[in-house]
């Protein structure tokens, strides 16, 4: 198996699953708070491609191995990214994710707010993240359409966050899951909050993502249009 992490787009629960395959379980008694575990390749015993660069060239043509990637509608996964990593936190160096907002929110838009007594909107944090989503920056809001432009592999399964239970069933397969792995392989975690995202997004700030990630919208086969 070959999976490309999208962060934002059920990349941790996935991490479990594959981690619970080779027999390390990451996935029974699963936190949010000790969600590093299934991050860290020591704790996970997840192979990356550094780890082994001639498996990694037979993983990505063998026409046994199964290439996948998990793609999430960008309304959504925007959405979770603010609610994970930004929302309430102070903008001043000391997480990961605010310093790289901070050390390209002048570039980007020097009006954005900074400071210990400040806070990104969600609005303030769609305007950066559809401003930098071609720079490369960061994963979490990274046009996910460039993120699985991998030279020299074609993926075999590109499923959707929205469709897990059933996209899913292709991996399980393939490993020839048992009925007990199957059981325990949990649903995508949803780190947004339960409010409707009517209750989020205007008009206005639905049309900034859609022109920033038109292209994800297009190669996925999302609606323009908020989900329900």
């Amino acid at each position: 198996i070959l999976y490309l992490a999208t962060p934002k787009a059920a990349s941790s629960r996935i991490r479990s699953n594959l981690a619970a395959m080779i027999g390390n379980d990451t996935v029974s008694g699963w936190r949010s708070d000790q969600n590093w575990r299934v991050h860290n390749r020591k704790a996970s015993n997840l192979q990356a491609p550094r780890h082994g660069v001639l498996q990694f060239y037979r993983m990505a043509t063998s026409p046994e191995a199964l290439r996948f990637t998990f793609v999430r509608n960008p309304y959504t996964r925007l959405l979770s990214c603010w609610a994970d990593q930004y929302r309430d936190r102070p903008l001043v160096p000391g997480y990961g994710r605010v310093e790289v907002y901070l050390a390209h929110r002048e570039r980007a838009d020097p009006a954005l707010p900074v400071g210990a007594d400040k806070s990104l909107s969600f609005a303030d944090f769609v305007a950066f993240a559809c401003t930098t989503s071609t720079w490369r920056i960061d994963k979490h809001w990274q046009r996910q359409s460039d993120i699985v432009d991998l030279p020299g592999v074609a993926f075999d399964l590109v499923g959707k966050t929205e469709t897990f239970a059933q996209d899913f069933e292709r991996v399980l397969d393939h490993v020839g899951a048992s009925d007990e792995m199957r059981r325990a392989a949990m649903p995508p975690l949803h780190t947004s909050s339960r409010r409707r995202l009517a209750d989020y997004f205007t008009p206005e700030l639905a049309d900034t993502i859609y022109r920033a990630y038109e292209r994800d919208f297009d190669q996925f086969g999302y609606p323009r249009a908020l989900p329900e």
